[in-house]
């Protein structure tokens, strides 16, 4: 079954059920202190992180500008203000909290949910790991 096009309401729809939002709220909890009080959950915040993944909006300002606009999105991130959104800043503090361990956590959470539907007379499948693959970096040029 072919995925539908990036950013489509339709593949949002498809994928949203596999992010599991009480998980990643037990791994990043609730700013509780002195400081501004965080609007947003973790597994809110992530899930706008991942529409940098699953649409045309490849930078944070640009997503933050066509969030409003966007119903299908912000019913991804579950926003239910057209008005009151993650700025840029909030996401980039919220990036800085997200250790390469507590990705991984989410990762195998996620993994292990799509691979419980998967046909059972289906021998294999192949996941690609990023983590192993060369940075693109300027540092490995000829001078």
């Amino acid at each position: 079954m072919p995925l539908p096009i990036t950013g489509s309401a339709a593949l949002l729809d498809l994928l949203a059920p596999y992010v599991p939002d009480d998980h990643i709220n037990e791994l990043l909890p609730r700013h509780r202190g002195v400081g501004r009080p965080s609007q947003w959950s973790a597994a809110q915040l992530y899930r706008v992180l991942l529409l940098l993944l699953l649409t045309p909006a490849r930078s944070s300002n640009l997503l933050c500008q066509l969030l409003p606009e966007q119903r299908a999105w912000r019913r991804f991130a579950h926003l239910p203000n057209r008005r009151k959104l993650p700025g840029a800043r909030q996401l980039h503090e919220f990036r800085v909290r997200l250790t390469p361990l507590i990705l991984r956590m989410v990762n195998e959470r996620m993994v292990t949910g799509l691979l419980e539907g998967w046909p059972h007379d289906q021998s294999c499948v192949g996941l690609m790991d990023a983590t192993d693959l060369p940075a693109a970096t300027s540092a490995f040029k000829k001078n």
